[in-house]
């Protein structure tokens, strides 16, 4: 009697144990399936856009993101944050989307990302950044970024010199030029000082037309463009800016004055020029660097790349409003003709 009890206990004390190890087991595979199972959170913050019409770049970022085999929705979710105007609540968006915990932030305006830099060393961020991001200290190296911050580079300095050359190809005559920007914005800071320098090396007269703040006085900016009786004008892209594009084109369109713009989506919205990287094939690369990071890659170990094509975009229809005649030879070395 006395070993079939202690056979009983060691029994039922195996039974006991196999449970208790199954049950772990069921347990662990659930946890594992919640994990495998949770949706990435992409937090996005574009250049340009709003909610009613979020624009080419969030298209385009989309389209790669389905093209890589991610469903909206499903496979992956994007909380989107779009900058209307004035600037000054850019660092809040960002501060919603760090309290969401998303995966990885991607950042176009220029203060979004320095707003993303000084309050997350451990969030991956995607950024499309309108400076030299060495120069402005966001990455050790376009090669080697170190720290949790990648992505790409938009515009070079000698883009700046280039559209004054184009310009000046354009309007041979021209000697008196106006540059409209935001002085608040850190991006546009930095190309008003490239323009100031390419500006000195085509001896032209520079005049700076400055908008600030909620309510831009941007009447008060087209008079002195006219007063100053400028050749041509170039227009400094942020979100201040692409806020009141529509005025801006309109006013060019009117006073017959030929503009450059930073991005060739104003010429694809009725101006007449632009010189860029190619916006397009940026967004679809930074969807290629969230795949990349949530597939476990480091940002640190991705390089920051700069647009391997640079599109130059005319508006004919523009150049004819305001009775100008593209040359032949300028005409020739157009990426895309808008007629």
């Amino acid at each position: 009697m006395g070993n079939d009890s202690r056979d009983e206990k060691a029994t039922t004390h195996i039974v006991i144990c196999l449970g208790i190890g199954a049950l772990l087991l069921v347990l662990c595979g659930l946890a594992q399936a919640q994990q495998q199972s949770k949706v990435p959170l992409i937090g996005f913050i574009p250049l340009a856009g709003d909610p009613s019409n979020p624009g080419p770049h969030v298209q385009a970022f989309r389209q790669r993101l389905r093209e890589l085999g991610y469903n909206e929705g499903k496979d992956i979710k994007i909380e989107y944050r779009f900058v209307v105007g004035t600037l000054d609540h850019i660092p809040a968006l960002v501060d919603e989307l760090l309290q969401l915990r998303v995966d990885v932030l991607v950042l176009g305006p220029q203060p979004a990302i320095n707003a993303a830099k000084k309050s997350t060393r451990t969030i991956p961020i995607v950024m499309i950044s309108s400076i030299d991001p060495v120069a402005a200290g966001h990455v050790v190296s376009l090669a080697h970024p170190g720290g949790n911050l990648t992505g790409f580079s938009q515009l070079g300095r000698e883009l700046s010199a280039k559209r004054v050359e184009l310009l000046k190809e354009i309007i041979p005559r021209m000697s008196r030029l106006g540059i409209i920007w935001d002085s608040q914005g850190p991006g546009p800071k930095v190309a008003f000082k490239e323009y100031q320098s390419a500006a000195r090396l085509f001896n032209l007269d520079l005049q700076s037309l400055e908008l600030s703040g909620l309510n831009p006085d941007l009447e008060g900016a087209f008079k002195a463009l006219k007063m100053g009786r400028r050749d041509a004008l170039i227009v400094v892209s942020n979100p201040l800016i692409r806020f009141h594009e529509k005025r801006i084109i309109e006013f060019a369109t009117l006073e017959r004055v030929p503009s450059m713009y930073e991005d060739s989506s104003y010429v694809e919205d009725g101006g007449l020029l632009s010189y860029a990287g190619n916006t397009t094939e940026v967004y679809r690369g930074a969807a290629n660097y969230v795949d990349k990071i949530l597939k476990g890659a480091k940002p640190a170990d991705l390089p920051v790349e700069q647009p391997k094509k640079f599109d130059f975009v005319i508006n004919l229809k523009a150049a004819k409003q305001i009775g100008l005649t593209i040359p032949p030879n300028v005409l020739a070395r157009a990426d895309k003709v808008i007629k």
